[in-house]
């Protein structure tokens, strides 16, 4: 009699004191009309468990061996869950398409053989061993490694496959429907953890087939796979096979973003001309579709995941196609409507302004969204992303009119920034090229840091004028960005920016030769893992007035002009301690005849010789518009997107990963502007546990914040 096998899926009391976790296989031996008398597998006591049905789901004797290889029993469940996913991968044979997880990275392969692991009764059960699949990746085949003496391929379980492309020998035919016209067709092809397609799927195989031939390749047919009987690559194969049903895809969004799916349908659509195709996203895209065409439902898929493109315009799933360098990014020729719409674009001689608030969503929210990062590259996108999105603070150097590398700033201006305020998504080559002609090698590979490459790219490159002005005894010293530097002092715990530029600029006896147009200031923090203060308030406007030269101030006390300053009366506790104590003369002596204060010096203030003493003094502030953060080598950013409150966004140009490609994202977050303004408005505890993960990150992370004044924005 075949036996039969049960994975756990509530927790079983098996004593008092003891229970059976979920997630547990076992075989069955007896059976009566509630309860189940099983054996357990990898488990202390293994005979004579009393199981009540309700606890259990009977499995196949394949798929116990598949699942008992996987040693965390929470993955179990959840890949028993996804019964769609788990089926194709149970129905897998030799030479079968997947995608596995691989150190953390999604990377296609070939499926070699399927393996039994362990040693005979090491689990408590002699009829069953543990089943795991041999995967040659794709990455070592083309790179000609699997074919080296004594390679072995790696193996890997059942939970680790992540995409499933299934052999069907049938060749798909297309049906018409009486009802609406549309066509239909037998749905074949790739399984995921989002797909709700049922493909037509093979028995699975009782037992694991004989070991594979030498290196057999495969190649897409028919939405299938064709063995080949020798020679071929998998790459080429893949590259000139045709696009049909089930085939893996990958195509262009309307913003020129890349993405992949699956073919779900082709015919011509009602009032089209020629053949369109039906494709299922690997996940959500915004605006997208969910089978439906004018009404007619042509395939069935999950809201946002439907896109209907001309059949001219799909080209093969490059994740299958052979790797590319490191260094340059996967490229491809553009199909003809994209081309047309980029020709479109680049025919236009003016420069597109920065973002507006009122469409800033509507281009940039959501996934494949942004400037697409690729190796190591996020600290060039960050930084990118937020300076020229939305603002027009660093405008003038996409059009000065001298600089030493015209192709520089021709490849930002038309390839990066345009197309981002166009389009609203920049792929990862327009950035390569830029990372090319930075005149280092290391800019293509190694991991940086945003104030380096704007060092690089405005000073060495493009040979810009500086950003700052900064008097330091007696002499101006120029910069493009200013780096926070004091002492540590306890009894500041959360220090807001404001803070943190005023402390700094005094302990270094520095002001402002002018008022910049455009301030960037990092956080004192160094390396991966110091951090001077763990959390930093963001100022959402910067008062720069005090810490400018030659400009008239106020005097702390009365609000008259001031004329002296005082840098040991800002620790004063009775002084409002960490504001900037500057006096007029007649409260600069009332102060200082303080007997604790008497030894203080206080220093004279230059001044214009013109301005009148009774003119209000004017302040001069400067406002937030993006706060870079870093967590773990890994740079993000927060970007203000209009004048409205709450119009804050986040961009990661890595959030995700699909094959060899990052998925950028872009979120709204509303909170951070609620948060912001609430910190102007007083003091706010901060209680990082109740805190939204967006204003967590900002408090915690911070790196870099990026100060603009408009008016001298437009000026400049």
């Amino acid at each position: 009699m075949e036996k039969r096998f049960f994975i756990i899926t509530r927790t079983q009391t098996k004593s008092v004191r003891k229970s059976i976790d979920k997630g547990t296989v076992g075989c069955v031996e007896k059976e009566t009309e509630d309860e189940f008398i099983g054996t357990l597998i990898n488990y202390s006591a293994k005979q004579g468990c009393s199981l009540k049905k309700d606890n259990l789901q009977l499995i196949s004797r394949h798929e116990a061996q598949l699942l008992i290889f996987i040693d965390n029993l929470a993955k179990r469940l959840e890949l028993l869950q996804n019964r769609k996913l788990f089926s194709a991968i149970s129905a897998l044979q030799e030479n079968d398409l997947v995608v596995v997880r691989n150190k953390h990275v999604e990377t296609p392969g070939v499926v070699k053989r399927l393996v039994e692991k362990g040693k005979k009764g090491s689990n408590g059960l002699d009829v069953l061993k543990p089943m795991a699949f041999e995967v040659e990746l794709l990455q070592e085949a083309e790179h000609g490694y699997s074919q080296s003496r004594g390679f072995v391929y790696p193996i890997f379980n059942a939970g680790e496959i992540l995409q499933v492309s299934l052999v069907d020998k049938p060749k798909p035919t297309f049906k018409a429907d009486e009802h609406n016209g549309a066509q239909k067709q037998m749905d074949l092809g790739r399984q995921n953890s989002d797909s709700n397609a049922v493909p037509q799927r093979r028995q699975a195989p009782e037992r694991p087939g004989p070991p594979a031939a030498l290196s057999p390749t495969a190649a897409v047919e028919n939405g299938g796979l064709k063995r080949l009987v020798s020679g071929g690559s998998l790459g080429s194969a893949l590259q000139t096979a045709p696009l049909e049903l089930g085939s893996l895809t990958e195509l262009q969004a309307s913003n020129g973003a890349t993405v992949h799916g699956v073919v779900r349908w082709i015919g011509v659509p009602e009032g089209k001309s020629e053949n369109w195709a039906g494709v299922e996203l690997d996940y959500e895209l915004k605006d997208c579709l969910d089978g439906q065409l004018g009404g007619q439902r042509y395939f069935n898929c999950d809201r946002n995941k439907g896109m209907f493109v001309k059949l001219r315009d799909l080209r093969p799933d490059s994740r299958f196609l052979p790797a590319p360098s490191y260094k340059e990014p996967p490229c491809y020729p553009e199909p003809q409507a994209a081309a047309e719409r980029r020709f479109e674009v680049d025919s236009r001689n003016e420069d597109a302004p920065p973002i507006p608030e009122s469409s800033a969503l509507q281009l940039l929210e959501g996934r494949m969204k942004g400037i697409q990062g690729h190796y190591n590259s996020c600290y060039l996108d960050s930084a990118l992303f937020s300076l020229f999105s939305f603002s027009p603070a660093l405008d003038s150097v996409l059009h000065c009119p001298v600089v030493s590398e015209e192709l520089i700033q021709s490849v930002l201006r038309r390839d990066i920034v345009n197309r981002l305020r166009r389009q609203g998504f920049v792929p990862a080559e327009n950035v390569m090229k830029l990372r090319q002609l930075l005149g280092c090698d290391s800019f293509t590979f190694e991991e940086k840091d945003p104030e380096e490459f704007l060092s690089v790219l405005l000073h060495q490159v493009l040979s810009v004028d500086p950003l700052l002005k900064i008097r330091s005894n007696e002499k101006t010293h120029d910069c493009y960005s200013y780096q926070i530097i004091l002492e540590r002092e306890e009894a500041v715990s959360v220090p807001s920016v404001q803070l943190l530029l005023e402390r700094s600029f005094l302990s270094c006896d520095l002001k402002f030769e002018e008022i910049p147009s455009c301030l960037i200031i990092q956080m004192p923090r160094f390396g991966k893992k110091f951090k001077m203060f763990p959390k930093i308030l963001p100022s959402a406007e910067l008062d720069i007035t005090d810490l400018l030269y030659n400009t008239p101030r106020e005097c702390f006390l009365c609000g008259a002009v001031a004329e002296l300053e005082c840098y040991q009366c800002l620790r004063d506790p009775r002084l409002t301690p960490g504001m900037i104590k500057q006096f007029c003369r007649p409260c600069d002596k009332q102060v200082h005849s303080h007997r604790q204060r008497q030894d203080h010096q206080p220093r004279e203030i230059s001044l214009p010789w013109d301005f009148p003493a009774s003119t209000p003094v004017p302040r001069q502030k400067m406002e937030l518009f993006a706060v870079l953060c870093i967590e773990t080598s890994h740079y993000v950013s927060f970007v203000k997107y209009g004048p409205g409150r709450n119009s804050w966004l986040f961009f990661d140009s890595m959030a995700d990963r699909s094959g060899n490609e990052n998925i950028p994202e872009i979120k709204a977050c509303p909170q951070v502007g609620e948060f912001l303004s609430r910190s102007e408005e007083g003091p706010v505890q901060v209680e990082l546990e109740c805190t939204d993960v967006f204003v967590k990150r900002l408090l915690c992370d911070s790196y870099m914040f990026m100060y603009q004044c408009p008016a001298l924005c437009l000026y400049r």
